[in-house]
């Protein structure tokens, strides 16, 4: 009986943790799909929510970062490394490593251009992955990442059995999203008011980042629609399953105590 209320406790905990980031993940949808993208144009002196689309272009004092598995320059990105491990009759990915990076950017609709500070973003951009089996010698880059991480090893052990060799390790999976000059870009942020510009520049007064009056701060490298889609699915996902564990849960706690 105890064993039954341990493993219902446990169905509880998990699936609210799942319905509770689903939910705020549905929350970011409804503020996205709320209103609609206004010129650049309208944002010289405004402060406040504001939604953006255009193309992303480098600013010039800060210029581009590099990611860090494929070198390309670009204006944001994130990556996670993950590893596949196997515990009895279960497998999955497990993540090892992850981080995000990006410098100030322009946004240009083709009548004005703004500033747009990428820190704090929830960044959503198309994924880009490879997958290297155990034995396989890694890219120059990536293994040069792993060598200056501690969090990932390289799976290149093998045993030689004299007829052959088998190689030991895990399956890693190597994730880079970014923000590359040029794409087009979708923005949900606060504008705020930014350093003063040249007359006559288009670039407008203002700078468009994260702050206390939006509740959130989204970058995406599609438009409205698309990245409202891109967080639903995976909201959508969680909560279902975050609605079986707690049935679960509430059916094996109910066999339990009738």
């Amino acid at each position: 009986m105890v064993l039954a209320q341990l493993v219902a406790v446990v169905f509880l905990a998990v699936g609210a943790v799942l319905l509770a980031r689903g939910g705020r993940e549905l929350r970011t949808v409804v503020h996205i799909l709320r209103n609609d993208p206004v010129p650049v144009g309208s944002l010289d002196g405004y402060t406040g929510p504001v939604e953006i689309t255009g193309t992303a272009v480098a600013d010039e004092e800060a210029g581009t970062v590099t990611a860090p598995f494929t070198g390309s320059k670009c204006l944001a990105y994130t990556y996670e490394v993950e590893e596949y491990r196997s515990s009895g009759k279960h497998s999955s990915w497990e993540t090892l490593d992850e981080g995000q990076g990006g410098v100030d950017f322009v946004v240009d609709d083709g009548g004005a251009r703004v500033r747009v500070n990428p820190d704090g973003a929830d960044v959503r951009f198309e994924s880009q992955s490879v997958t290297v089996s155990p034995g396989t010698e890694l890219p120059e880059r990536l293994a040069d990442y792993v060598e200056r991480t501690e969090a990932v090893e390289a799976q290149d052990g093998s045993v030689n059995l004299l007829v052959t060799e088998i190689s030991l390790g895990n399956k890693q999976r190597f994730t880079e999203r970014r923000l590359d000059v040029g794409e087009d870009v979708y923005v949900y942020g606060q504008a705020m008011r930014g350093p003063a510009t040249e007359w006559g520049s288009n670039l407008v007064d203002a700078v468009v980042g994260d702050g206390d009056g939006t509740p959130v701060f989204v970058i995406s490298d599609t438009s409205e629609r698309g990245t409202a889609w891109r967080i639903a699915r995976g909201a959508i996902t969680e909560t279902v399953f975050g609605l079986v564990i707690v049935a679960a849960g509430v059916f094996v706690l109910l066999s339990v105590l009738l």
